[in-house]
């Protein structure tokens, strides 16, 4: 199975936001990196096209099942990380407001959630059990497209490529980049990471 994992486009959001899973659209910018990013697809229609039910993602997948015909598969194990209360909220105001929960949250990031959200642990397991399911429904030559966000993909790496959590942050995840995967006799092979264009095997 291919396995490509591309994170949505831009959004409007200023620099410095927690965005986590505040809803917020797609902006111009982010629709054109998106439609760019589609032309570049080379091959046959995924067997499946799944997003995240975020309305960034959702945007964006929207984007590659027109030039599929196809419908995406909404599955919410695909999210962002939830930041809680400070989902929407700018990281100086969280560490002003909150000086000592920021830093507690910071320090032990993959295993502590963040107030009235989750931790990446939390994202790995949901991700882990997607990942799983998906497995025990896809054929060898099956391909599956999967539009996402910075923190479900960085997840899906690291289970694909056994990394501990502790060097999630190492990845890039670009808007509009995409990442693909090779499984294939129980293991993942990786062919690119958050490259521009969908490259030919």
């Amino acid at each position: 199975m291919d396995l490509i994992l591309v994170r949505h486009g831009n959004t409007d959001v200023e620099p410095g936001i927690c965005l986590g899973q505040a809803e917020r659209p797609l902006s111009t910018r982010g629709f054109t990196d998106v439609q760019q990013l589609a032309a570049t697809w080379n091959g046959s229609a995924p067997r499946f096209l799944f997003s995240s039910d975020l309305r960034r993602a959702q945007q964006s997948a929207q984007v590659f099942a027109a030039a599929f015909a196809t419908e995406p598969l909404t599955d919410p194990r695909l999210r962002e990380i939830d930041y809680g209360r400070w989902n929407g909220r700018h990281w100086n105001e969280i560490m002003q407001s909150e000086p000592d929960s920021y830093r507690h949250w910071l320090d032990n990031w993959v295993i502590q959630e963040a107030p009235d959200g989750e931790s990446f642990a939390d994202v790995l397991r949901r991700t882990g059990a997607w990942l799983a399911a998906l497995l025990g429904s896809t054929a060898n030559d099956d391909c599956v497209l999967a539009i996402a966000h910075a923190g479900s993909i960085r997840a899906l790496l690291c289970h694909a490529l056994g990394l501990p959590p502790g060097r999630a942050q190492t990845i890039n995840v670009d808007a509009s980049r995409v990442s693909r995967l090779r499984y294939e006799n129980g293991q993942f092979d990786v062919r690119y990471v958050n490259a521009t264009r969908f490259e030919v095997d």
